[in-house]
């Protein structure tokens, strides 16, 4: 029994804090170790980490957003932008109902633009980018603004605008330098798609070489695969076959080592394992709680129980004192009463002690009856003045002072 109550008040006191406890989120900290996990293809570290933070009830939306988003970068980092757009579908309707709604939406809905504009669905690219306000960017960071501002530059790039095309390209590797410079190659690998199509080969060689440097420097793999697909589109549209084979040799390599849909499929089996295993907890602590519960109902209905039983003995103990207390006042009444009858017995006989004539004791019995002298002469057939006569010598003889003393 002790050490239930030990037990029960462990719990109470957990779920106490458990509620006084916030979530406190760095959300700067997690996208930068989500985005560490990612580029050193631990994959699955992030996805164990977010799915906690999505399923913490402390959680705020805010947190979940994050959380969201961060899984759809996941994501899309291993070519699953079905997954991707699932998540960021998520992160829009979690930062809906928070004060950051502005920024929340609009960083979805660009990240949205994104996806589409790889998988090259012109129709719901198009009408994305009619949805983006230029008011709302200055709610996105400048990398993702870079990446916005690298779309845009494509676009100026199919129409033939090269120049405008390089200096919004100019602008993405300006603000990516100063924020996230591990994300250069995507621009260095639009500038080669650039300068190939202006003729201008050493610029475009040169654009491979660095954008393939940032890529070695950051150990950044999915990188290192965009910079040599785009270096072998370069090579093959200039008939150099031979640089084109051995870059096609090397993209086949690192794709191997990636293993982009392998490790897609196994996110998926560990989001499914995450999900059992949330099952199997959260029907654990019903079963926890049921116990729990059905221990509490038991201890209720004991201390009912006991209670009600103390009541009972109380009752009865309260009705044997009513029993004794009347039993001792009628033994105090029959006690008085019998006090009261030996007194005037004592009485009685205490006159037969005095030397009193059978006129006197006549006189005091009328005089215990209340009759005056007067009534008491003609009882007797006597005056008054001799019914004083004779009260006078019995108050002598048994020396009292007055007649009321005779009634006692």
């Amino acid at each position: 029994m002790f050490f239930f109550k030990k037990y029960l008040l462990f719990i109470i006191i957990s779920l106490y804090f458990t509620q006084l406890y916030s979530q406190n989120i760095d959300h700067k900290s997690l996208e930068l170790e989500i985005s560490n996990f990612n580029d050193k293809n631990q994959n699955e570290k992030s996805i164990v980490k977010l799915d906690k933070i999505i399923n913490d009830t402390k959680s705020t939306d805010y947190d979940r957003y994050h959380a969201y988003l961060q899984k759809s970068l996941t994501y899309k980092n291993l070519y699953n932008y079905t997954g991707a757009l699932t998540n960021l579908t998520l992160a829009e309707k979690a930062g809906r109902n928070t004060k950051y709604n502005k920024e929340t939406s609009t960083r979805v809905l660009i990240e949205q633009l994104f996806i589409y504009f790889d998988l090259k669905k012109n129709k719901e690219f198009n009408e994305l980018l009619l949805q983006v306000k230029p008011e709302n960017l200055k709610y996105i960071k400048n990398e993702t603004r870079a990446f916005y501002e690298c779309i845009l530059g494509n676009l100026e790039m199919k129409k033939g605008n090269y120049v405008l095309a390089d200096k919004y390209f100019d602008n993405c590797i300006i603000l990516l330098k100063k924020e996230n410079p591990k994300h250069l190659p995507i621009i260095y690998k639009v500038k080669v798609e650039l300068y190939n199509l202006m003729g201008k080969h050493k610029e475009a060689i040169k654009a491979f070489e660095i954008g393939m440097d940032y890529a070695e420097k950051f150990q950044i793999d999915i990188y290192k695969i965009t910079m040599l697909e785009t270096i072998i589109y370069y090579y093959t549209s200039n008939e150099q076959y031979k640089e084109a084979y051995l870059a096609q040799s090397e993209v086949t390599r690192q794709r191997k080592l990636y293993d982009a849909a392998n490790r897609s499929g196994q996110l998926n089996n560990l989001e499914k394992e995450l999900l059992q295993q949330r099952s199997d907890i959260e029907l654990n602590n019903k079963k926890n709680m049921q116990l729990v519960l059905s221990t509490i109902i038991i201890l209720l209905c004991i201390l009912i129980f006991v209670l009600f039983k103390l009541f009972q003995s109380n009752k009865q103990r309260r009705l044997l004192i009513e029993k004794e207390i009347a039993r001792m006042r009628i033994q105090l009444e029959s006690y008085i009463n019998h006090t009261a009858e030996n007194k005037n017995d004592q009485l009685y006989l205490n006159l037969e002690k005095y030397n009193l004539k059978p006129r006197h004791l006549e006189i005091i019995e009328l005089i215990r009856k209340g009759k005056t002298n007067k009534e008491i002469g003609n009882e007797l057939f006597i005056s008054e003045n001799t019914v004083k006569y004779h009260l006078k010598i019995i108050y002598e003889i048994l020396d009292i002072d007055n007649r009321s003393e005779l009634t006692k």
